[in-house]
C-alpha cells in the first residue's frame, strides 16, 4: 500500500514537472557489457533504456539528439553515441583488467546529454556501463619452481609460506578460488588467503609426521585453480628435502648376550664382538662402544671394549667362582650434537677348567676365518661342520648342542658330528656377516657346557641394479663454453658389493656428440661448444652400469639448459636504406622505419635505434625515423647519415640515404636582363636569323620544376624579334634598315613547369643603331667632357676588377686546399650551341697582346651566328640541378682575365658535394662567380667584311671519346700545321691536313668563342 502510494507520488510529480517545462535531469541506465577486443560491439539503446519516449512525446522523441556530455576523462574514448537512434556502442578493445585492476565490480559512468531540436527539452541521463568479466587470464605463479628443506622434526600443523599465484581476472567468479597439493597422497596440504592485489599467501602445512629414515625427499605440484568453467590453472612444483635429526639411538643386533669363557683364558683374547646400527644419516648414524662406567669395578677392570668395533676382550685373568656371572653393561652412542645411546646386558660365565667341559672343533668349509655363503643360498645350504669332543663317558659324554641364530639351524650328522645349514633367505644388503654362537653342553650332573662362535659372510649376488640419486637432472650451461668444461655432477647406487657394486657411467648415443661423461666419477662435461641460438636445450640419458654377471644398470634423464650470452650483434634486414620525405613537411613526419633482428634472447635481444645528432632527423628507439625540423630542399636536398642498432654490448650500423621531394616553391630567378641593366644595343645592317641577346634566368627548384619557358608577353617591335622558349635566345626576324634609333620593349615572362607554375616577368629594350661608332660618340664637342669621365671611370673600374680578381683567385685557392668546394658544383656549358664570332683584324690583335691588364673594347661588326649544337647538355648539375653558367665564357665578355678564376680552379669548383649539401654552394657560386649584370647587356655588331666560320660535325665521327668537329674559315685557312689552341677552358686540336678540330668531352663540351 505505501509502494502504491509513493509511485501515485511520483507520477503526479513528473506530470507537474513537464507541465512546468522541458527541462529534466536525473536519469540511469546500466548496460551490461562483456570484456573484449572486438570493436563496434552495440552496447545498448540509451533513450529506450531512459524511456525518454514517454518522458518527451512522440512528437519530441523523434527530434531528440544524443551526445556526450563530458569527454575530458580518457573513459569516453572506448564509447561512441549515435547522435539520432541514441545506440551505443564500442569504440576500442576493452579490458577489465586494465580498467579495474584490483576490483572485483568494474564499471563506466558516462553522461549523455539529450536534447530537443524542436523544444526547449533536455535531459541528463547517466549511464552505468558494467564491464562484465571473461576468463581470460589463469592465474601464474611468480616461480615455476621452489625447493624447500625441511627438518624431519616438524611437528604437525606447522606452515611454511610460499609464494601464491596472481589471477589478473580479479571479478569473483574468475578470481583466484582454490589451491591442491598433487598427488594427494604427501603429508602436506594447502591453506591460502586471498589478498587485494589478486595475489595470496598460501601456506604450506604438515599434517603428518615425517620421517627422514622412510623418506627422504618429496616431489609434488602445487595448483591453482580460478572459477572459470572449465576452470584455467597454473601450477607450482614444489621440491623439499627432509633434513636429518638425531631421532635414533644406536640399536644391538640383541638386548642381551650369554657368553661361557674358561678361566683359563688368555688376557687380550677377544670374548666377544657386538654389533650396533643407527638408522640416522652421517654423523648422526656413526656409532662409538662404551663399557658404561656406572656398574662394578671388578667388570671395568676386567673387561674391556673397542670403540670403533666393538670387540669385547679379557684384560686381566679371569678366576672361576661357583654361581657367579658378570654382567656387563655395554653402551653403543652416535655422535650427533645431542648424542643417544643404547645399553645392552653381556653375560659372562667363567668356566671352571677343572671339570672336562665338552670342545667344539670349527670346521668353516673355506681357507680363511670366517664361514661364506652365498645370499642365493637355498635352505639346506651346508655353512660349518663342528665336531664335538668330550673325554667323558656316560651322561657326562652325551652331547647336547644348540645354536643361537634364527638364520641357520643345527643338524646332527653323528653322535658327535654336526652340520650348520641355511635356514632362511639370506640378504646381503640387511646384513653382511652375521654372528652365530654354537653352544654345546654334556648330560652331567652338573652339566658342563662351552660354546663357540663364528662369522658367516654373506657372498654378495647382483641381486640390485644401480639408481641414481635423482630421476631428472636439470643442469644449465653459458653458451660459447670450453670444450671440457663440467655441466653437472650424477651419482649413483647399487647396494651390492665390489664388482656388482662397481659403477661405470655412460651417455646414451641421443647427445650427439656434444657431451660426454667420466665413466668413474659420474662428471658430465661438454664436448663441443654450444650455441644456444641452435640448440636451447639438451635431454640427455646417463646410464649407470654395475660390473656383476650378468651386468645391471639404471638410468636417469639430464636435462642441459644452453644459457643465453649475449653474443650476437644486431644485424639490420639491410645495409643500406633509402628513403624520400617531402621538403616543408611538418616536423614530426614519419620518414621511414628500421628493422632490425638479434638472435640473443630475453634483455640480450633488445635493441635500440639511435643516429646521429647532426641531421634534422630523429631516430626513435623502435626504429621509426621522423623528422624534427621544416626541411628545405633548396638548402639541402639529401642526407646520408649512419644508423646504429645496439644491444646491451653490441652495435651494428646501416647506411641512411634520405632524399627531399622537391616542391614547386621557387620562382624563376632573372639575372638578365636586370632592372638596371636591361638594353641591348643592335646595328641596323645586322643579319636577320641572328641571335641578338640571351635572357638569363634559373630556377632552385629541380627536375620539371626548374624547368624553364620563355615567352614574350608583351611588345612594340612589330615582329622584329623572336624568342627561343627553351633557350631564352633573342633572335632578330626582319630587317632593321628601316628602324634607325628606334627603341623596342619586349615584356619577357619566364615561368617554370611546376605546379603551380611560378613565373617571374622581365623587360628587354633593344635600340637600334646606325653603326658601332654613332652609338658611342657624339660628333660634338661637348662629349669630350663625357669621353673623359669615361675614361676617368674606365681606370678605377680597371683597378677594382683587378683587385677583385686577386681576392677571388686566393680565394678560390683557399678553398680548393681546404677541401671544401662542393662536389657538386656544375659541369655543363651554357647551352647547347657554341657561337662563332668574327675574328678581328691583325692588326688589332697585335696591338691587343701589347696591352697588359684588363682591356675592354667593342668590335667593329658582328659576324653572322652560326649555331652548332655539340653533344653537351643544356644547363645541368649533378643532383639534378642546373648546369653553372660561366660568365667569363659569355658572349662579349672583354678577356679572359675577368673570369673570377682559371679554368684548374673553375674544374676544382665543380667537385661533388659528399653531403648532398650542394644549396650552400649553389648561392655562393651566383654571389661570388656570376658578374654583375649592371654592366651593359651584350652588344652585337657586325663587321665590313664578315668572315664565315662553321664548327662542322667530321665525317670520321669520334675516337677514344673525342668528338672531331670540321674546321672552316673563309678567310684564313687556319694554322700552317697541326696545333693546339684553348678557347675559355676547352682545348681545341687542329689538323692542317684534315682541317678538323677535336672537342674533349670527358669534362663536357663548354662553349666555344673563336
Amino acid at each position: 500500500m505505501k509502494s502504491a502510494s509513493i509511485q501515485r507520488m511520483c507520477f503526479f510529480g513528473t506530470v507537474l514537472l513537464l507541465a512546468c517545462g522541458d527541462f529534466v535531469f536525473g536519469q540511469d541506465v546500466v548496460f551490461h557489457l562483456l570484456e573484449g577486443d572486438q570493436l563496434g560491439r552495440e552496447v545498448g539503446n540509451v533513450a529506450d533504456e531512459a524511456g525518454l519516449n514517454n518522458i518527451a512525446g512522440e512528437q519530441d522523441f523523434a527530434h531528440l539528439r544524443y551526445s556526450f556530455l563530458t569527454t575530458q576523462t580518457p573513459h569516453y574514448n572506448y564509447f561512441s553515441i549515435n547522435n539520432q537512434t541514441s545506440v551505443l556502442t564500442t569504440n576500442q578493445a576493452i579490458d577489465r583488467e586494465t580498467l579495474c585492476e584490483f576490483t572485483n565490480v568494474c564499471f563506466i559512468k558516462l553522461n549523455i546529454a539529450v536534447q530537443s531540436m524542436k523544444s526547449s527539452f533536455f535531459q541528463k541521463v547517466s549511464v552505468y556501463v558494467y564491464i562484465d568479466d571473461v576468463n581470460d587470464n589463469h592465474p601464474v605463479f611468480d616461480k615455476p619452481i621452489i625447493d624447500l628443506q625441511i627438518s624431519e622434526s616438524v611437528l604437525v600443523g606447522t606452515s611454511i609460506t610460499i609464494d601464491g599465484a596472481r589471477d589478473a581476472d580479479t571479478s569473483d567468479r574468475y578470481s583466484l578460488q582454490s589451491y591442491e597439493v598433487m598427488p594427494n597422497d604427501t603429508p602436506f596440504e594447502i591453506n591460502f588467503q586471498k589478498k587485494l592485489d589478486g595475489t595470496s599467501i598460501v601456506r604450506l602445512i604438515v599434517k603428518e609426521a615425517l620421517n627422514r629414515e622412510q623418506r627422504d625427499n618429496y616431489h609434488f605440484s602445487v595448483v591453482a585453480r580460478d572459477g572459470g568453467s572449465p576452470p584455467l590453472s597454473g601450477t607450482l612444483k614444489v621440491n623439499i628435502t627432509i633434513s636429518d635429526v638425531n631421532d635414533n639411538s644406536p640399536k644391538f643386533s640383541q638386548s642381551v648376550y650369554y657368553i661361557e669363557v674358561k678361566e683359563s683364558v688368555n688376557v687380550s683374547s677377544v670374548i666377544l664382538t657386538l654389533r650396533a646400527t643407527d638408522l640416522d644419516d652421517g654423523k648422526n648414524g656413526k656409532v662409538f662402544y662404551r663399557l658404561s662406567p656406572h656398574q662394578s669395578e671388578t667388570v671395568l677392570t676386567s673387561f674391556a671394549i673397542d670403540n670403533s668395533t666393538g670387540d669385547l676382550s679379557v684384560i686381566k685373568p679371569l678366576k672361576y667362582v661357583k654361581g657367579e656371572q658378570h654382567v656387563i653393561i655395554v653402551e653403543a652412542s652416535d655422535f650427533g650434537d645431542q648424542p643417544l645411546t643404547s645399553q645392552a646386558l653381556v653375560n659372562v660365565t667363567v668356566l671352571d677348567v677343572g671339570n672336562n667341559p665338552p670342545s667344539i672343533n670349527l670346521n668353516l668349509l673355506s681357507s680363511d676365518s670366517l664361514a661364506k655363503v652365498s645370499e642365493f643360498a637355498s635352505r639346506g645350504t651346508v655353512v660349518a661342520h663342528i665336531a664335538v669332543d668330550d673325554p667323558d663317558t656316560g651322561k657326562n659324554g652325551e652331547i647336547m648342542c644348540t645354536i643361537d641364530n634364527p638364520a641357520f639351524v643345527l643338524q646332527r650328522l653323528e653322535n658327535k658330528e654336526f652340520k650348520v645349514t641355511v635356514d632362511r633367505a639370506l640378504d646381503r644388503e640387511l646384513y653382511q656377516q652375521i654372528h652365530v654362537t654354537v653352544f654345546c653342553k654334556d648330560s652331567g650332573m652338573p652339566p658342563l657346557n662351552t660354546s663357540d662362535s663364528f662369522y658367516v659372510e654373506i657372498e654378495d649376488e647382483n641381486d640390485n641394479a644401480p639408481i641414481f640419486d635423482l630421476s631428472v637432472y636439470t643442469a644449465g650451461i653459458m653458451e660459447n663454453n670450453n670444450v671440457g668444461d663440467v655441466i653437472v655432477h650424477v651419482q649413483a647406487n647399487d647396494a651390492d658389493d665390489k664388482n656388482n657394486a662397481d659403477l661405470l657411467y655412460s651417455l646414451s648415443e641421443s647427445n650427439n656428440g656434444m657431451f660426454y661423461i667420466d665413466e668413474k666419477s659420474g662428471i658430465i662435461r661438454t664436448q663441443a661448444r654450444l650455441d644456444r641460438e641452435n640448440v636451447s636445450s639438451y635431454s640427455v640419458i646417463v646410464i649407470a652400469r654395475d660390473q656383476g654377471d650378468p651386468a645391471l644398470s639404471g638410468s636417469a634423464t639430464v636435462i642441459i639448459s644452453v644459457l643465453d650470452k649475449n653474443d650476437n650483434e644486431p644485424m639490420f634486414n639491410q645495409s643500406r636504406y633509402t628513403f624520400t620525405v617531402n621538403e616543408n613537411a611538418p616536423a614530426g613526419s614519419q620518414v621511414g622505419i628500421l628493422y632490425a633482428t638479434d638472435q640473443d634472447e630475453g634483455e640480450n635481444a633488445v635493441i635500440t635505434f639511435t643516429g646521429p645528432d647532426s641531421v634534422p632527423f630523429t631516430i626513435f628507439p623502435g626504429g621509426y625515423i621522423k623528422t624534427d625540423r621544416v626541411l628545405d630542399r633548396e638548402v639541402q636536398n639529401r642526407y646520408e647519415f649512419i644508423a646504429r642498432a645496439r644491444d646491451k654490448d653490441h652495435e651494428a650500423t646501416a647506411v641512411v640515404t634520405i632524399h627531399l621531394n622537391d616542391k614547386n616553391d621557387n620562382r624563376p630567378k632573372v639575372t638578365s636582363p636586370s632592372q638596371l641593366n636591361n638594353t641591348v644595343y643592335v646595328d641596323k645592317h645586322t643579319e636577320v636569323n641572328t641571335m641578338v641577346t640571351i635572357i638569363r634566368a634559373y630556377d632552385l627548384d629541380s627536375g620539371i620544376n626548374s624547368q624553364l619557358i620563355y615567352e614574350i608577353v608583351g611588345r612594340n617591335d612589330s615582329g622584329h624579334f623572336d624568342l627561343h622558349p627553351d633557350k631564352g635566345q633573342v633572335f632578330l626576324k626582319r630587317s632593321l634598315e628601316n628602324n634607325i634609333g628606334t627603341f623596342f620593349r619586349l615584356d619577357i615572362l619566364v615561368s617554370d613547369m611546376g605546379h603551380p607554375v611560378l613565373s617571374t616577368p622581365a623587360t628587354l629594350n633593344i635600340r637600334v643603331l646606325t653603326s658601332n661608332t654613332a652609338a658611342l660618340v657624339e660628333p660634338k664637342s661637348s662629349n669630350i667632357l663625357i669621353v673623359a669621365i669615361l675614361v676617368s671611370v674606365t681606370v678605377i673600374i680597371s683597378l677594382a676588377i683587378i683587385v677583385i680578381i686577386v681576392f677571388i683567385r686566393r680565394s678560390d685557392r683557399q678553398r680548393r686546399n681546404q677541401g671544401q668546394v662542393n662536389e657538386n658544383f656544375y659541369k655543363g656549358v651554357v647551352e647547347n650551341t657554341a657561337t662563332v664570332f668574327a675574328a678581328p683584324s691583325e692588326e688589332s690583335i697585335s696591338e691587343k697582346k701589347k696591352k697588359k691588364g684588363v682591356s675592354f673594347s667593342l668590335e667593329n661588326g658582328v659576324d653572322k651566328v652560326s649555331e652548332v649544337t655539340t653533344q653537351g647538355q643544356e644547363f645541368m648539375y649533378d643532383n639534378d640541378m642546373e648546369r653553372k653558367v660561366d660568365d667569363s665564357h659569355s658572349l662579349g665578355s672583354a678577356s679572359d682575365s675577368g673570369r673570377g678564376g682559371s679554368d684548374d680552379e673553375l674544374n676544382s669548383s665543380r667537385t661533388h658535394n659528399n653531403s648532398g649539401d650542394i644549396h650552400s654552394t649553389k648561392k655562393d657560386w651566383y654571389l661570388h662567380h656570376q658578374r654583375s649584370y649592371d654592366a651593359p647587356m651584350q652588344t652585337f655588331l657586325p663587321p665590313s667584311n664578315p668572315p664565315s666560320y662553321h664548327l662542322l660535325p667530321h665525317p670520321g665521327g669520334s675516337q677514344n671519346g673525342r668528338q672531331n668537329y670540321q674546321y672552316s674559315d673563309s678567310m684564313d685557312p687556319g694554322p700552317s700545321d697541326a696545333s693546339l689552341r684553348t678557347f675559355h677552358g676547352r682545348t681545341m686540336s687542329y689538323d692542317t691536313n684534315s682541317s678538323s678540330e677535336g672537342l674533349n668531352q670527358n669534362g663536357g663540351p663548354s662553349d666555344c668563342v673563336v
